[in-house]
């Protein structure tokens, strides 16, 4: 068992190894590939502008209790339009809204962007560094972004060059007009002139809005704590912090405006009870002067104390009743005016039903957000118009809502009246004097109750107007980066390196993936038995005659071995004739054949290469020899013998060559003459070695009518041509035995391809 774990655990590595290698041997085009894309990011980095990113932390006060500025006083606890909750994520989605982002880059005018050439790219100025600025006025139906480019004239004069309008020159701060509105370009603060062109982008403002948007972020920093950091991404670090700075004053500032329009409504409303209730109080009291001057009385005192006691209980409630009551009525006659029809609700004080807080919560919260759409829009706007008809969706509701509560109050006043009338009996003893005095005092008493409820309400609307406060505080302002973190010089190159090797790996691995011909020894072995002799490389000169070529040794040192090969694997045989055959035209079968028999010839045995080609002979042509007698001659001459057809080889005397003679017109029924044997008979007792070159085996059946004759059979298999399916038709020949002893070469092998390089 242990030594089967070793033998697997060295095919694994000699397995790692041929793969490592194979990938390699390619190293040219790694390295070409590595260069190229180090080379683009290097090109990528020069020509994107770098962006450093600023970063602003801030501090969400009073989370979940609202923006009471004391959260603790009891003196606002009925007033819950100042105890409206805050959450984090509210806060981070108005940090990210697009009219707050719009709001500050209007601004900070910065609907128009300068540039100016660099060293490879324009690149973005800002503030002081910018030579120049734009002045906009009165811009209309302006929806894609504008180029223009300023060029440095004459002293105090440019010339301004716009798609569309030309080249003209103008002085600085002269108006400049154009379909989509009128500017006006000024030098900056401290620049006398220009010196080089100044290119300018006049943005769309939506446009501009929505791209910063997209590169700013709001994120809690921690969840057990309400900071917020805002971050954005920024070519330029200057322009960055303003944007962030201006974004957290703008945001502050809307919530303060939020807050101060509420509570300035609510004062308004009050003071207006104020004055119709000391218009009714005073009339109150005068009645009740007259009364007491018209019946001379000045006190009073009850000579039914005890029926009285009984019914103080039942007069509380009503006098309860009625301040609920007359505030609901003042609820429905403020709701009905025409110029509150755009005006907040105020609080509902004491009314405490769920369903009327409610709708006057979202009948706020809807024109709080149709006063913020006016800043930067029409009335005729659809998302207004919208909105007016659920304001008006809300007031039916809410007056709808206070008629039957007033209907409620009135039942539940008739009722205690009801019982409070039961002790009138009691009570008939009473001076009227006194029953008129009690009746006016309890008027005058809901009417001063409610009065000094509005007056302490009106001075805690005041406090809160007045001690508004933002609920951020900035922990820190914007601080933009030292080095840019966009584009990532590390990830560039990294990425750079990774596709340099992932690309030429892909199409290696691809190109070997989808091969469909031989390519290395290990697809021979891996579909047949047969033995593999050996590889022949590639040869890239003229003509047949490889191991005759000086100028090629390695080709010769590999039919060297092949000789041994081919001999270790025929030691039982003392005659040998060897039939060189393959699947299909251009493997180098003839060039096998022939090098082979020149190879056991340079080692002083005797050898004969007979061409039984019969239909493309080529190893004559191959030796630079004509044409002449030859097999199908023997074949048809009787009196003909191997020796008369015998043609010393002009490359080795111990060679010698019969070609094929006449081609038949049936090579098939040719070679399966009887004479065929007579000569290979006659070949055997005369030479060492018989190498015979036959038609592909795999298109004809020549070869087979051979097989009699034969000792062993090499069949080529030339790499990156032979077809893996034709692997198929070895695999037929050696499991069937249809041929003797096949054996096999690679022919035409490449350094990538060899197993030896392996």
């Amino acid at each position: 068992m242990a030594e089967r774990e070793v033998i697997y655990s060295q095919s694994d590595k000699n397995n790692f190894k041929r793969y490592l290698h194979k990938y390699l041997r390619h190293w040219p085009l790694f390295i070409i590939s590595l260069a190229v894309c180090l080379g683009l990011a290097t090109v990528y980095l020069k020509l994107v502008n770098p962006r450093y990113l600023i970063t602003s932390t801030i501090l969400i006060r009073d989370i979940d209790k609202g923006p009471d500025f004391q959260a603790g006083n009891p003196a606002f606890k009925d007033l819950d339009i100042f105890n409206s909750a805050t959450s984090i994520e509210n806060e981070i989605e108005a940090l990210k809204s697009v009219t707050l982002m719009q709001r500050v880059l209007s601004e900070l005018s910065l609907q128009t962007s300068y540039y100016v050439d660099g060293a490879i790219r324009k690149r973005e100025v800002y503030g002081s560094q910018a030579p120049i600025r734009m002045q906009l006025y009165q811009l209309k139906n302006f929806t894609d972004k504008k180029s223009l480019t300023v060029s440095p004239r004459e002293a105090n004069t440019f010339e301004l060059a716009e798609d569309g309008f030309g080249k003209a020159v103008y002085k600085f701060g002269q108006p400049i007009v154009r379909p989509y509105g009128t500017f006006t370009v000024q030098l900056n603060e401290g620049t006398a002139a220009i010196k080089n062109k100044v290119y300018i982008t006049i943005n769309n403002i939506q446009d501009l809005t929505a791209s910063y948007n997209k590169d700013l972020n709001v994120a809690q920093t921690n969840k057990k704590a309400n900071v917020l950091m805002v971050s954005l991404m920024h070519p330029v670090p200057e322009k960055g912090r303003d944007i962030l700075n201006k974004l957290i004053e703008v945001y502050n500032k809307e919530n303060k405006e939020d807050r101060n329009l509420l509570a300035s409504n609510t004062i308004t409303f009050i003071d207006e009870r104020l004055r119709t209730l000391t218009s009714d109080l005073s009339g109150t009291e005068r009645a009740e002067e007259e009364f007491k001057r018209r019946n001379q009385v000045t006190d009073v005192r009850s000579e039914a104390a005890s029926y009285q006691q009984e019914a103080t209980d039942y007069t509380k409630q009503l006098s309860e009743l009625d301040i609920r009551l007359d505030v609901v009525r003042s609820l429905q006659r403020y709701l009905s005016q025409k110029s509150a029809q755009f005006e907040l609700v105020p609080s509902t004080f004491s009314i405490n039903e769920p369903s009327l807080q409610e709708l006057v919560g979202k009948f706020n919260e809807l024109q709080l957000q149709r006063q913020r759409l006016l800043r930067d829009a029409e009335p005729a706007n659809p998302l207004i118009l919208n909105i007016n008809d659920q304001l008006a969706q809300l007031r039916l509701s809410m007056l709808e809502n206070l008629r039957s509560i007033a209907n409620g109050l009135t039942v539940t006043r008739g009722s205690l009246a009801a019982k409070a009338n039961n002790f009138q009996s009691r009570i008939n003893q009473v001076p009227s004097i006194e029953r008129e005095l009690n009746a006016i005092n309890r008027q005058a008493g809901v009417k001063r109750d409610l009065y000094v409820y509005l007056l302490q309400k009106r001075e805690e609307s005041a406090l809160s107007l007045a001690a508004t406060v933002s609920n951020t505080r900035v922990i820190d302002s914007a601080i933009a980066s030292k080095k840019p973190l966009d584009p990532n010089k590390p990830l560039a190159y990294g990425l750079a390196l990774v596709f340099g090797l992932l690309i030429p790996f892909g199409f290696v691995f691809l190109r070997d993936f989808f091969a469909d011909t031989v390519q290395e020894q290990k697809d021979i072995t891996q579909v047949t038995t047969a033995p593999v002799l050996g590889e022949i490389g590639h040869y890239p000169g003229k003509g047949l005659l490889a191991v005759a070529d000086a100028k090629r040794p390695q080709l010769a040192e590999q039919f060297r071995l092949l000789r041994s090969n081919l001999d270790f694997a025929t030691t039982d045989r003392e005659k040998q004739v060897i039939l060189v055959t393959s699947s299909r035209d251009g493997e180098g079968k003839t060039f096998i054949a022939l090098n082979l028999a020149i190879s056991l010839s340079l080692t002083g045995k005797k050898v004969v290469l007979l061409d039984l080609n019969l239909r493309q002979p080529g190893v004559l042509a191959g030796l630079g020899l004509e044409e002449g007698a030859g097999a199908t001659n023997f074949m048809s001459q009787s009196t003909l013998t191997a020796a008369s057809l015998l043609r010393p080889a002009p490359v080795n005397p111990d060679l010698a060559v019969i070609g094929t003679g006449g081609v038949p017109a049936n090579p098939a029924e040719t070679l399966m003459h009887p004479r065929v044997g007579e000569l290979v008979a006659q070949l055997r007792q005369q030479f060492d070695h018989v190498i015979i070159d036959s038609a592909p085996v795999g298109q004809v059946a020549d070869a087979f009518a051979l097989a009699p004759y034969l000792d062993a059979t090499v069949l080529v298999v030339r790499c990156n041509f032979t077809p893996k399916a034709r692997l198929d038709l070895l695999h037929d020949i050696t499991s069937q035995e249809k041929l003797p002893q096949a054996l096999v070469i690679l022919n035409d092998v490449r350094v990538e391809n060899s197993y030896a390089a392996k």
